[in-house]
């Protein structure tokens, strides 16, 4: 929990100013809803730029915490607002996993999970189907979690197709943040939204 106190000192029709914004408090809301979405776009840009593991395209993802000014997104967008709080995040599944972490299973009971082996691949976050591509099992192994691979049959490396992903029947994912209230993020609340918000800039 984070408190705020301020010391009100100045001229008459400034107390009116402030007076009067708040009661309309929901326009404060909405700036630092707006600030959070921006924030939590840059690090999310810095994270997976970090790690391009192939767990997650960036741009849906991005695009989800991505708000305007008057705090509308798209359809995946969380943009909830009130006088007393705002909301804000993405509605993707897998948003939340890399938020908090968490095992990513095939959509379709039964499915596999097709990983990217190559930083060309998970850049581009291309599917399988647009290769011609053979299958090449996998036996043994201490979990047996990656059971095959699918290999390029006409990029050959040693007599044998190159291989482009490895199939698995989950991964587990561990998380990394990037919605949350920073220190930078409160100092901006507090020197910039709030004296703007209360006339007082």
């Amino acid at each position: 929990m984070t408190s705020l106190t301020l010391r009100l000192t100045g001229d008459r029709n400034m107390f009116e100013r402030a007076s009067k914004a708040l009661r309309a408090p929901r326009k404060l809301m909405r700036q630092i809803g707006i600030l959070e979405m921006i924030s939590a776009e840059r690090r999310l840009e810095v994270l997976l730029a970090q790690k391009a593991d192939g767990g997650v395209r960036s741009g849906k993802l991005k695009a989800s915490i991505t708000a305007g000014t008057q705090g509308r997104g798209g359809g995946d967008t969380i943009f909830s607002l009130s006088d007393e709080s705002v909301e804000v995040g993405s509605n993707l599944p897998y948003a939340a996993i890399r938020q908090f972490g968490g095992t990513i299973l095939p959509k379709k009971p039964g499915g596999a999970l097709a990983i990217p082996l190559t930083d060309q691949l998970k850049r581009s976050g291309q599917s399988p189907t647009e290769f011609d591509l053979s299958f090449v099992p996998i036996t043994g192994g201490a979990s047996g979690n990656v059971f095959g691979l699918l290999v390029d049959k006409k990029n050959k490396k040693d007599g044998k197709g190159e291989p482009l992903y490895a199939l698995a029947r989950e991964v587990t994912q561990a998380g990394t943040p990037y919605l949350f209230i920073s220190d930078d993020d409160l100092r901006v609340i507090q020197e910039e939204l709030w004296p703007e918000f209360l006339g007082f800039s």
